[in-house]
């Protein structure tokens, strides 16, 4: 019975393991971080789940946005439907500055892709904003969102 018991766990155990390794585990398992511990982290890792866009603007066919997580207190820029030709056309870019001390992160669309996002700033008691910049080709488009 005693060695039936200690393969019945061991089994579990396995099974743990492989769910932890493809990602099966719980949503209170999953990373987190706050305020200044979400500083140049991932926000698709850490704080995707409560995102939500809280300033936006066009950049030609492009969308910029300052992305902001609640439960984070982080904020990121994500620019998308940014698509580019690299014989004529500049690499689309979105960037992440916390007005207070100046720190940024930026990102930088792919030549396969049309979108990317940055890394995340602190934004518990501050403000942030997005800068972006799109080329269409005939002209270049390149602005800022308000402050959150």
């Amino acid at each position: 019975m005693r060695t039936r018991t200690l393969l019945a766990r061991s089994a579990v155990t396995m099974l743990f393991a492989a769910a932890a390794t493809i990602g099966l585990t719980s949503p209170a398992s999953a990373a987190t971080c706050s305020g200044s511990s979400c500083d140049g982290k991932n926000p698709g890792t850490y704080c995707q789940s409560d995102a939500r866009t809280v300033q936006s603007l066009t950049l030609g066919q492009a969308l910029l946005e300052l992305r902001y997580s609640p439960s984070c207190r982080a904020a990121w820029a994500r620019i998308s439907n940014a698509s580019y030709d690299t014989r004529d056309q500049f690499t689309p870019y979105a960037t992440v500055h916390r007005n207070s001390d100046g720190r940024e992160y930026s990102c930088s669309v792919s030549t396969s892709g049309s979108s990317c996002y940055t890394l995340m700033v602190n934004d518990a008691n501050v403000s942030s904003y997005a800068r972006g910049m799109w080329d269409s080709g005939a002209r270049i488009y390149e602005e800022r969102t308000g402050s959150y």
